[in-house]
């Protein structure tokens, strides 16, 4: 159901918007891949940072730690203004945040300078999770599932071309030209976009305490948002809990790869951007549960496969890729589901989403390093298997619910 309760008093649900050109879709895409490399940027540069800072190499790391937890907290604090502000110029502010702090970054003298200046970036990159409730909003009801599916896309290439394109640049040219990199390629791609979106009327008026404390409402009144936060919560940690001890495995005496190389096993996961056209127009046709339970399904398999894989490398690469096009299904499926439920409060819905998948995450790549350490890497394919089936528990109740409360978004 739809719970107007979220809105203040005597507002509608937003008109339906007026069509909108392709091109504004796929620049949206580009800007979100951009923008979401961002969060990636220091994993390839740890080295780097230390060599050049002077500090020790597990020093360096609090810079990814400070992108993670600065993108959570933008998440929870900026996004659900995508309810309530204007996004032409709250896109605006978060692009030139963004901009300012990665020129800060790329002059950084001292570590905690970049550390400080990387969790800003990440607080003010979350442009992504503004523009895919956006992108739902203006895109033609019949068409929603697979616009959704193409922004899905731009992110997982942007995840993915940030760690090969970024480890690359800094190679060559030393970690202060990435960022550089990363402000044009932010400051250009966000500004097409700003420039192409349609101007807006105007928004419901509610204060700032007021869209916090919806938050909860959100996840009480709204049983789709609950079923979407448990579903791919389950799978997301379900693959950050292979993914997060994959290298100790590819690094092993058994595989012996290097460092460099086993990040190239990333690549496989593009696999996902691929088959996501397909999910969306599967969406659109039928709805969201095939491609929730399809991708449910895949991550059960894949398991077995990563099982296979402690020592089969075919069975590996067959394991990544199957993970990788189940989250990415399952999060176009789940997004695509929870906006047609909640028309009025989509960015709120995307917020309360996205911090159960990231705290999932978290605490699943948790179990998983303890389970590699007491049990091997059989242990941390277990906890995918176990995190696959618990989402799979949870089917059930959404078709009933969805069939006796159709979405009305």
């Amino acid at each position: 159901m739809t719970d107007t309760s979220l809105l203040p008093r005597d507002v509608d649900a937003p008109p339906r918007p007026a069509p909108v050109r392709p091109l504004l879709f796929l620049v949206m895409a580009v800007c979100s891949g951009a923008a979401v490399a961002n969060i990636y940027l220091a994993q390839p540069l740890l080295k780097l940072f230390s060599d050049s800072l002077g500090v020790p190499h597990s020093s360096a790391g609090i810079v990814v730690t400070c992108a993670q937890f600065g993108y959570a907290a933008g998440i929870l604090l900026l996004v659900p203004m995508g309810d309530v502000r204007r996004r032409r110029p709250l896109l605006a502010v978060l692009l030139t945040v963004t901009v300012v702090f990665l020129l800060l970054a790329a002059a950084s003298p001292e570590l905690w300078v970049l550390a400080a200046a990387t969790a800003a970036i990440g607080a003010a990159t979350v442009i992504p999770q503004v523009l895919v409730p956006l992108a739902a909003e203006l895109a033609p009801p019949e068409k929603r599932g697979a616009v959704v599916a193409n922004v899905q896309i731009g992110l997982m290439t942007g995840i993915v071309g940030s760690r090969v394109i970024g480890g690359a640049v800094g190679q060559l040219a030393g970690w202060r030209a990435v960022y550089l990199l990363a402000a044009v390629l932010t400051a250009a791609t966000g500004a097409l976009a700003v420039h192409l979106l349609p101007k807006e009327g105007a928004r419901p008026a509610m204060s700032y305490t007021g869209l916090l404390a919806s938050l909860p409402r959100l996840v009480r009144d709204e049983p789709s948002v609950r079923h979407a936060c448990v579903q791919h919560g389950a799978l997301f940690g379900a693959y950050s809990a292979t993914w997060t001890t994959l290298v100790l495995v590819l690094t092993s005496d058994h595989y012996g790869y290097s460092s460099a190389v086993a990040g190239l096993f990333g690549l496989f996961g593009l696999a996902g951007a691929v088959a996501a056209p397909w999910a969306g127009r599967s969406i659109d046709r039928r709805g969201a549960h095939l491609i929730i339970v399809a991708s449910l399904l895949l991550t059960l398999v894949s398991a077995g496969a990563y099982a296979l894989g402690g020592t089969k490398p075919i069975a590996l690469i067959v394991a990544i890729v199957l993970a990788n096009i189940g989250v990415q299904w399952s999060q176009i499926a789940n997004q695509a589901r929870i906006f047609a439920y909640v028309p009025n409060a989509r960015s709120r819905a995307n917020t309360v989403y996205m911090v159960a998948v990231f705290l999932s995450g978290a605490i699943s790549a948790a179990v998983a390093s303890a389970c590699f350490g007491a049990y091997g890497w059989g242990g941390v394919c277990a906890v995918q298997a176990v995190l696959a089936v618990i989402g799979l528990l949870t089917v059930p109740l959404m078709r009933r619910h969805d069939r006796l409360n159709p979405p009305v978004g």
